[in-house]
Order: C-alpha cells, then sequence, then structure tokens
C-alpha cells in the first residue's frame, strides 16, 4: 500500500463517517510502521500475533525516540 492508497482509504472512510482524518503524525507513524515490517522482512497480512506485537512494539519505540530527539 502506497501513500496515495492510505490518502484515498482515508478520504473514503471520512467521508462515509468511518474514521476521523488522520493527522500528519499519524501518517508519518504508520509509514514507519511499514518500514519496520519491510526491514523485518515480514508481510502485515501473514504476521503472527507474535510478529505484529513485535514490529508495532520496535516502531512505537523508534518512532517516538526520534520524535523526541528531532
Amino acid at each position: 500500500m502506497n501513500k496515495n492508497d492510505v490518502l484515498k482509504a482515508e478520504a473514503e472512510g471520512a467521508s462515509l463517517g468511518w474514521v476521523a482524518p488522520l493527522t500528519a503524525e499519524d501518517r508519518e507513524y504508520f509509514a514507519y510502521l511499514r518500514s519496520v515490517f519491510k526491514r523485518y522482512n515480514i508481510t502485515p497480512s501473514r504476521a503472527t500475533r507474535l510478529e505484529y506485537d513485535f514490529v508495532t512494539r520496535v516502531a512505537e519505540s523508534e518512532f517516538y525516540l526520534q520524535q523526541v530527539n528531532a
């Protein structure tokens, strides 16, 4: 899923009242999360619960650490 797909899905969901629009930080985090999945060669749709939890924890800790240090 690329950035345009995310923006399209977000716009459609928002227009139907499914979701609130993503903030810039949300978009940055999801892009970072995708990069962590790619780094560990894990496909999100095929990830086990353990793999998904691992990638999520790594992404959260690294992403927010970068935000603090920026």
